[in-house]
C-alpha cells in the first residue's frame, strides 16, 4: 500500500469512527428519553438494522454508558421478554450540571441558616416559572379555540419540562378495576405516567428531597390532579416517574 492509499484508509478510519460516536451519542440521548427502550425500537427509531444497533449496544454496555433494564414479571407478557435498556448510573452523572457542587454547597448554607422553611420556599420558587409557562400556554391555546383538557395538559408538561433538560415523556396507561359486586360493572380508568429520563439536579436533589416535593406538588397543580411520585432518579431508579389520573373513571 502506497502512502496515497495509507492515508485515505486512515481517513476512512477516522470517520467511520466518527459516525460510530455521533450514533452512540443519538442513541444515548434516545435511551434517557425514551428509557427502558428495546434494540428493535432503537433501529426503528434511527433507521438502522436491528444487528447495527445491537452492536452499538454492546459497546455502550461494555463502556458502562447503559445497563439492562429487568422487566417488572407483572409487566411481562407470554414468552421471553426483549431486552430494554436504561441509562446507568455514571451516565446520568456525565449528563449532570458543572455547577452541582456549588448548587450542593449553597443550598446547604441555606438549609443551614434559614432551616427548612426557606429551603421549601426557594423549591417552590424554583418551579414557579414551569406553572407560569403552563398557564400562558394553556391562555393562547384556549383563546385559539382549542379545549385543553387535563391530558394536553400533561403533554404541554411534558414539552416545558423536556426543554429545561428533564427529558420527558408521557406514557399513557390504562387501568381496568374489578366489579365490586356481582351485579356492578368494571370501571376503566384513564391515566398517564410522566417520566422524565433525566433530572439536571439529579445529587443536589439526594441531598435536599424538598426539591423533589415542591416539584411534585408543581406537577399536581398544573395537572389539575392528585399525582402520585412513583420513583425517582435522586432515590436510585433509572427515572423520575409521576401516575396521573385523567379520569375519575367510567363504566366499561
Amino acid at each position: 500500500m502506497d502512502s496515497h492509499d495509507s492515508a485515505h484508509a486512515t481517513c476512512g478510519d477516522h470517520r467511520a469512527s466518527s459516525e460510530a460516536r455521533d450514533t452512540r451519542e443519538r442513541l444515548i440521548d434516545a435511551i434517557s428519553t425514551h428509557g427502558p427502550i428495546s434494540a428493535r425500537a432503537l433501529a426503528e427509531m434511527f433507521g438502522l438494522t436491528s444487528a447495527a444497533v445491537r452492536r452499538h449496544l454492546s459497546a455502550l454496555e461494555a463502556d458502562g454508558a447503559i445497563e439492562e433494564h429487568e422487566v417488572p414479571v407483572h409487566q411481562r407478557g407470554r414468552g421471553r421478554p426483549s431486552k430494554s435498556f436504561v441509562l446507568s448510573a455514571s451516565a446520568h452523572e456525565d449528563l449532570g450540571s458543572e455547577y452541582d457542587d456549588l448548587a450542593m454547597l449553597a443550598l446547604d448554607e441555606l438549609s443551614r441558616r434559614g432551616g427548612g422553611e426557606a429551603l421549601t420556599h426557594l423549591a417552590c420558587a424554583r418551579v414557579a416559572p414551569w406553572e407560569a409557562e403552563l398557564a400562558q400556554r394553556v391562555e393562547e391555546l384556549e383563546a385559539a379555540g382549542e379545549h385543553v383538557d387535563r391530558a394536553r395538559r400533561v403533554e404541554l408538561l411534558a414539552d416545558i419540562v423536556t426543554a429545561r433538560g428533564y427529558n420527558a415523556t408521557v406514557r399513557p396507561v390504562t387501568v381496568t378495576i374489578p366489579a365490586s359486586g356481582s351485579s356492578g360493572n368494571p370501571r376503566t380508568v384513564e391515566t398517564a405516567q410522566l417520566v422524565q429520563g433525566h433530572c439536571p439536579i439529579q445529587d443536589v436533589a439526594a441531598r435536599h428531597p424538598e426539591l423533589c416535593e415542591a416539584e411534585t406538588a408543581a406537577i399536581g397543580r398544573m395537572a389539575g390532579a392528585p399525582v402520585q411520585r412513583l420513583a425517582t432518579l435522586a432515590g436510585g431508579a433509572h427515572a423520575c416517574t409521576t401516575h396521573i389520573p385523567l379520569t375519575e373513571g367510567r363504566t366499561a
